[in-house]
């Protein structure tokens, strides 16, 4: 049995995997990381083999997560790295270790399901999006306050814009609230923030088909602008299977 883990900065996702078949999956705080995995995989501890992992979360928290997997699993937990290329997609940073394991991991399983260009917005803390040419060659990216991380911002560093954080509606029409016209902002940015990628990918490669894939957990409030797009929530940790299955 393989656990697989995507640590992010808010949230950290995992799924237990025997072969093709998901045994068991959830999410929690990676602030409770790992020992609040306990409890979820305390059935399974003995027959947990690999513990593959993406992780965004820096040193001192991948250095607990191997201790604590060392001690309760006995094993030692594989991370995911960036690279200049893996399983057809070439690394488009100058620098590739620099690009975020978690937008690597994720364009190889978009690239490895779809087999044909493809725009890749993660809507997460960061919202990220990234430009894949039908070649595989990562053609560069953005790099975004999320939703959450905008509301912050407006909430903290002005005297008296206080959106309600439990308004849900997200829409392009003019607010006739402050909640309301800070969201439809809000969706206005986040729109224009695809657009913009979708742009770029039609100009680096004009006539060529491609997809757009959202992930992410926020994700579901501007799906509606683009019902075309394919929702993929455990992206990274499809990735984690491809990359640690071809190294065996």
């Amino acid at each position: 049995m393989i656990l697989e883990l995507d640590l992010g900065n808010t949230r950290c996702k995992w799924r237990l995997r025997k072969g093709e078949e998901i045994i068991n999956r959830g999410s929690l705080p990676t602030s409770g990381a790992p020992n609040e995995l306990v409890a979820a995989l305390d059935e399974y501890s003995g027959q947990i083999k690999r513990v593959l992992v993406a992780s965004v979360v820096g040193v001192a928290l991948e250095q607990s997560l191997n201790l604590w997997s060392l001690d309760y699993l006995s094993v030692a937990p594989e991370f995911a790295r960036s690279t200049n290329s893996c399983l057809g997609i070439v690394n488009g940073y100058e620098e590739p270790w620099r690009l975020g394991v978690d937008r690597w991991v994720g364009m190889i399983a978009c690239y490895q399901q779809l087999n044909k260009a493809f725009l890749l917005v993660s809507f997460g803390t960061a919202i990220t999006v990234d430009i894949v040419l039908e070649n595989g060659r990562h053609a560069g990216g953005f790099i975004a306050p999320g939703v959450s991380l905008m509301l912050d911002s407006l909430q903290q560093n002005t005297r008296q814009v206080a959106p309600d954080r439990n308004f849900e509606l997200f829409n392009l029409h003019p607010g006739t609230s402050t909640t309301e016209a800070v969201y439809c902002a809000i969706s206005a940015m986040l729109v224009g923030l695809v657009e913009n990628g979708l742009k770029q990918l039609q100009s680096a490669a004009p006539n060529v088909g491609f997809d757009i894939v959202f992930a992410g957990g926020d994700a579901s409030k501007i799906l509606p602008f683009y019902p075309q797009a394919l929702y993929k929530p455990e992206l990274v940790l499809d990735g984690l299977t491809y990359i640690f299955d071809s190294s065996r």
